[in-house]
């Protein structure tokens, strides 16, 4: 009699195939026509209202200097407060929500891959899908507010650096809370609404637990211009922006490690 031949052992797929392979499945998933058009649109609307707010200005004679301070505070107020949270909070709660509540997340959950990798995919999937929506509109938005002056190019792109490094951010942290709870949407909004939109104006401690203090802190460092904030070194914006994404995707790939996917 011949030996029964040993079962055939399953390889672990290797850490960046596993995270590119999951991006490439959920990119497209996250990205859907609906989103698009809402998010964009939200978006479009921010770059009109900055564009009429720049023509206002621009009116009363205003000086540069005021000028920028007011597109810095309106991509502050409408870019990084609103539009960067919100449109994270859809791509980063859906991108592994919803995938677990329609059952596709199961085809990535049996393959033998790590969990940090297939989170780590996903936060990239919710980026990628965001990153457009929310730094373009910032970055035009703030420039029109300013009217166009000299040194709104510097604003523009330290807006963009803004809103780049908080949609990473609130990406990592919205994958993690899509995770953590049912309606992920209502929760996220809240958080935006209820805190980071009030903490800032909450006292010292309260804005370094808000997200808003350490983008508008790159706003205002990046552009090398007194926009009038009270910031935090960019050292220190961009250390405590990269821990919390860090955080979020460890603290997402613990849970979904955890979790039953059928």
């Amino acid at each position: 009699m011949t030996a029964p031949r040993p079962a055939p052992t399953r390889r672990n797929v290797p850490s960046l195939r596993a995270a590119a392979l999951t991006y490439r499945v959920l990119v497209r998933q996250v990205v859907t026509p609906g989103k698009l058009v809402a998010l964009g649109s939200l978006g479009a609307l921010i770059i009109l209202v900055g564009w009429l707010v720049g023509i206002t200005a621009g009116d009363r004679d205003r000086s540069a200097a005021e000028l920028l301070r007011d597109g810095a505070g309106y991509a502050d107020g409408f870019g990084l407060i609103i539009l960067v949270p919100i449109v994270a909070l859809v791509f980063g709660s859906s991108v592994l929500g919803e995938t677990r509540e329609d059952g596709t997340l199961v085809y990535l959950w049996l393959r033998p891959m790590g969990r940090a990798p297939v989170v780590a995919g996903a936060a990239a999937a919710a980026a990628t899908a965001a990153l457009p929506l929310t730094v373009i509109p910032t970055a035009l938005g703030g420039l029109l507010a300013a009217d166009s002056v000299s040194g709104s190019g510097d604003l523009a792109v330290a807006a963009a650096a803004a809103a780049a490094l908080g949609t990473a951010a609130y990406s990592s942290l919205f994958v993690l809370l899509g995770l953590l709870v049912r309606k992920p949407i209502m929760w996220g909004i809240g958080y935006v609404l209820l805190w980071e939109g009030l903490a800032v104006g909450l006292g010292d401690f309260a804005a370094r637990l808000s997200l808003r203090g350490y983008t508008r802190s790159v706003l205002s460092r990046v552009g090398d211009i007194d926009y009038g904030f009270d910031a935090y070194t960019t050292t220190t914006a961009l250390i405590v922006l990269a821990a919390v994404a860090v955080a979020g995707l460890a603290l997402a790939a613990v849970r979904l490690n955890r979790l039953e996917v059928d």
